[in-house]
């Protein structure tokens, strides 16, 4: 190319400098007629291919941008998908009571606009039973899911999924909406919240049994009271309301040969059935000491050693308190329990503050004393033992409680015992949930 050609050919192209590739292409398709037409002519021929490159580049980035936008939008979708099936995991754990859990899911259900309305099924010995609507027979759809233990779908607005925790069918969750109707995806997301709630109803149904049975054993070991003499004796047993948890409380009341009137009050640390079979052995314990004769004191340090020796990591804590008809002599020992409570004939009631023994069960130093008090009880008067939960509460401390329950007491109108555990249950407990059992014992000693 001579240097004449490539100066018109930069003086057509201003201040542009052409490649090095370029410049040997106009060089290879040259025209020795008319060389400046033949390098216009491939100029325009590596504008065009340039100007192609740029347009496939061009569509490529935009189905790249595409595929981003679709990759983000499916991403966002599984990420609220996954958080949607997370909450239902956590309303699934936080209860053990079974109909509150199933309303907790079908709120969150509704709230994310995944179904209008939700219909939970349950599997009885009778067969399928709906929780929330007792006289609501199954419909096919219902029997399907069941039968086949897969998602059966006969209306495309309605799904309904099994209910399945491991080999076990627990019944059917139906899903209906009125909007757009359920897709594939739909329906798998649907399965994913039934398997989360079936988990859910498995431990709750296991709670519940569980409960059921501590609470049957409990209630089997506390004994009818009946007067003896001038001692007149009333208990009350309040199990919790909220919860599914029984513990261990207990109170007895046993008569020795001689007369004398031994009563206890006591409290096994954990709950469930574990709670209430060392609760049993613990109540025994103290009625065969008291009868052998062995005071308050001797009687807590038996229960203790006892306790020490049994495979359990429990603890109890245990008031016994012995009243002589005949004299009115109190004696008590406590173990880490609440004092009793005395109310004399005029009115007047105050807790038997006194030293006591640390917990029944635990390691204890070598020459630890089980202190034992005692008192003269003027006629008309009255002793309280009781649990724990009849004064703790969550929403405020135990001195609180504690007071309470002295007023609950001063404020009774009513004469006779049973009227008057009454009243302090209605005072102390009220309409209100209480998460823990309460145990009451009266004791009044006419003279």
């Amino acid at each position: 190319m001579t240097d004449d050609l490539r100066e018109k050919l930069r003086g057509l192209l201003g201040e542009r400098e052409l490649p090095d590739e370029v410049w040997r292409r106009i060089e290879d398709h040259g025209d020795a007629d008319d060389p400046l037409a033949a390098a216009v002519r491939t100029l325009t021929d590596v504008v065009a291919e340039r100007d192609s490159d740029l347009r496939w580049h061009q569509s490529e980035l935009e189905q790249t941008n595409a595929g981003l936008l679709a990759l983000h939008g499916e991403v966002d979708r599984q990420r609220r998908r996954m958080s949607f099936l997370d909450e239902v995991s956590r309303a699934s754990a936080t209860s053990l009571d079974s109909a509150h859990l199933l309303d907790e899911v079908a709120a969150l259900v509704r709230e994310q606009g995944f179904a209008d309305e939700t219909r939970v099924w349950t599997l009885t010995d009778r067969g399928l039973a709906c929780y929330a609507e007792p006289e609501r027979e199954p419909d096919e759809a219902t029997r399907t899911a069941v039968r086949t233990r897969k998602p059966a779908q006969e209306d495309p607005h309605r799904v309904s999924v099994p209910l399945t925790a491991g080999p076990h069918m627990l019944g059917v969750f139906d899903f209906r909406r009125r909007g757009a109707p359920y897709t594939d995806d739909d329906v798998e997301l649907a399965n994913g919240v039934a398997t989360r709630v079936a988990v859910g109803l498995r431990n709750a149904h296991e709670y519940e049994r569980e409960h059921e049975l501590a609470e049957r054993l409990q209630r089997a070991m506390l004994p009818t009271l009946v007067p003896r003499g001038d001692l007149g004796l009333v208990a009350r047993y309040r199990s919790a309301t909220s919860g599914v948890h029984v513990g261990g409380d207990w109170y007895d009341a046993v008569t020795r040969p001689d007369g004398t009137v031994v009563l206890s009050v006591g409290d096994v640390t954990g709950h469930g059935v574990d709670a209430a079979v060392v609760m049993g052995q613990l109540q025994n314990s103290l009625r065969a000491y008291a009868l052998e004769g062995h005071g308050p004191a001797h009687s807590l340090r038996l229960v203790h050693e006892l306790l020490r020796g049994l495979d359990t990591p429990l603890f109890a804590t245990a008031v016994v308190a012995e009243v002589e008809p005949e004299s009115g002599l109190l004696r008590w020992a406590s173990a880490g329990h609440p004092p009793p409570l005395l109310q004399e004939a005029r009115g007047a009631a105050r807790y038997l503050e006194a030293e006591h023994a640390p917990m029944l069960g635990i390691h204890l130093p070598r020459g630890v004393a089980f202190p034992e008090h005692e008192r003269d009880l003027a006629p008309g008067s009255s002793i309280a033992l009781f649990t724990d939960g009849l004064v703790e509460r969550r929403t405020s401390d135990l001195d609180a409680g504690m007071s309470r329950l002295v007023e609950a007491f001063a404020s009774c109108e009513a004469h006779g015992l049973a009227a008057r555990a009454e009243h302090v249950l209605r005072v102390m407990l009220g309409a209100t949930d209480h998460d823990d059992d309460v145990c009451l014992l009266l004791c009044r000693w006419e003279g």
